[in-house]
């Protein structure tokens, strides 16, 4: 629990943006707890929901981590994911890597959800599939030109060599 975090505890901190990263960091104080919401008069909460503020020093410099639930293991905000145990960390990454696997197993048949979906709004949209059909025919003519240059680069060379060997011959 973050309420029982000490001076020199290890603190675990998981930064999901952009590439994810995990950093390690030591605590350097902890806040005594405090109520998440300001107590109004005349309303009864038997399960007070308190926080702590939590100061911890990372590898690039001090960090501090506000409103941590007191009697939580682990804390989500934005990208950010933090820990007091290496365990709640370690669940929090396997999540994460269960996810992404699923998410590239899945890949396969969301190229073909792509392919059909293509082909369904050409079928409720002709437009469509005439730019589409057209925009294949323009992509195979560029390719025949390319390859006609190519063919053409050929002969060339080919002739210069022939007229080369000819006028070398004859002198």
């Amino acid at each position: 629990m973050f309420q029982g975090l000490r001076t020199n505890s290890i603190f675990y901190v998981l930064d999901k943006s952009g590439e994810p990263t995990l950093k390690i960091g030591q605590v350097i104080s902890v806040s005594n707890p405090q109520p998440k919401f300001p107590y109004q008069p005349g309303q009864f909460n038997p399960q007070l929901e308190t926080t702590v503020d939590v100061k911890v020093k990372m590898p690039d410099g001090e960090a501090e981590f506000k409103q941590l639930p007191s009697n939580g293991q682990i804390a989500n905000s934005d990208n950010l994911v933090v820990a007091e145990s290496r365990e709640a960390m370690s669940a929090e990454v396997e999540a994460m890597l269960r996810h992404s696997k699923e998410v590239l197993d899945s890949k396969d048949y969301h190229e073909k959800v792509v392919k059909n979906c293509e082909q369904m709004l050409g079928i409720l949209n002709p437009q469509i599939a005439k730019e589409k059909a057209q925009e294949q025919r323009i992509g195979n003519l560029e390719a025949d030109v390319s390859g006609m240059k190519g063919t053409l680069s050929n002969i060339e060379t080919m002739l210069q060599r022939a007229l080369n060997k000819k006028s070398n011959g004859n002198t």
